[in-house]
């Protein structure tokens, strides 16, 4: 049953989440965007999915999530699990709470294997953005290490929280204790000593 109104739903979700979207996207993106739903309207999937990809490129979250929603479940290109986690997972990093629930979906369905190739991408795409000096590239690498992986990697999720943290995001303090729960004393005083070396590389 759950699956019979799926399309139902994830049109209903993809409609309402871009209504949002469109009131935060200035100039040419929120002309995209809009010349996306307007293709997605008339069913012509595959420009949606091409218009999609041109903001999610961008870091877009309401693309991002709808690019998901596309890949899922098969419109303007052939189903692809990998990439509608890919997206999904991109999405929730920048606040797209709907996308969560997606990414659920997908990870139900899919190998562990998978979860952990898509994982492993996100991590090298992030880690380059935090070195590079993107502040928020932090939060997303610590909760990616945290709440994608099969195995929370704690040491690093620990860590990358820490330098986002320090970087005066305070929002990461719950998750930070969370993990503090999980690892002995001594582990936690040699990763602090780690997260302080990574932050001082990253340019300010």
């Amino acid at each position: 049953m759950i699956r019979t109104i799926f399309p139902l739903i994830s049109a209903v979700m993809f409609l309402a989440s871009s209504a949002d979207a469109q009131t935060k996207l200035v100039g040419e993106d929120s002309e995209v965007f809009v010349n996306a739903i307007t293709a997605f309207e008339k069913k012509d999937f595959q420009t949606a999915v091409e218009l999609f990809t041109v903001l999610a490129d961008q870091g877009e979250p309401t693309s991002q999530h709808n690019l998901s929603i596309l890949y899922f479940k098969g419109l303007g290109s052939p189903t692809n699990y990998k990439r509608a986690l890919y997206w999904g997972w991109r999405a929730s990093l920048g606040g797209s709470e709907p996308a969560l629930a997606l990414v659920d979906d997908v990870r139900d369905i899919v190998t562990d294997d998978l979860v952990e190739v898509v994982a492993e991408e996100i991590v090298i795409e992030l880690t380059a953005k935090a070195m590079a000096g993107d502040q928020n590239a932090a939060e997303r690498l610590g909760n990616t290490y945290y709440n994608l992986f099969i195995q929370p990697d704690l040491q690093m999720a620990y860590t990358w929280l820490l330098i986002s943290q320090a970087f005066g995001n305070e929002t990461v303090s719950e998750m930070i204790s969370e993990i503090e729960d999980l690892i002995e004393v001594e582990d936690r005083i040699t990763y602090q000593e780690e997260a302080t070396v990574i932050f001082l590389e990253i340019p300010k």
